[in-house]
C-alpha cells in the first residue's frame, strides 16, 4: 500500500455521513432482527467517529477484527435464514460501499464487495 494513500484524507461530507448513517441504522436494525449483539458497538463507533471527522480514530474502529477479521467477524456472518442473511449481505455491502465513499481503502472490504 502506498504511503500518500493510506494517509489521504478522508472525506466526511454531509453526504457521505448521511448515508453512512442510514446503512449503520438498517444494518444494525437486521442485526437485531436476526438475534445478535455481534458487531453493534463497533458500527456505533465507527458512525461516532465519523460525525466528529476523526480520521485516525475512524479508521481505528472501521478496521477491527470485529468488523472485517477473520472467524466470528462481522462480515462473516450467517443466521441460517435465508431471508434475512440476504437482507444482512444488501445492508452490510451498502455499508462498505459508504466506507469506501468516505476514502477506506482495505483489501478485505474489498473482497467483501466483489
Amino acid at each position: 500500500m502506498n504511503i500518500f494513500t493510506r494517509n489521504k484524507d478522508l472525506n466526511f461530507s454531509e453526504e457521505n455521513i448521511e448515508s453512512l448513517t442510514k446503512s449503520v441504522i438498517e444494518l444494525k436494525s437486521v442485526l437485531t432482527e436476526i438475534g445478535t449483539s455481534l458487531g453493534q458497538q463497533e458500527l456505533t463507533n465507527v458512525l461516532a467517529f465519523a460525525m466528529k471527522k476523526d480520521s485516525k480514530l475512524f479508521r481505528r474502529y472501521v478496521l477491527t477484527n470485529e468488523l472485517f477479521g477473520g472467524s466470528g467477524a462481522l462480515w462473516e456472518l450467517y443466521c441460517g435464514n435465508d431471508k434475512l442473511q440476504s437482507e444482512f449481505q444488501n445492508k452490510f455491502n451498502s455499508f462498505c460501499r459508504d466506507l469506501i465513499k468516505i476514502g477506506i481503502k482495505n483489501r478485505r472490504i474489498k473482497q467483501i464487495m466483489s
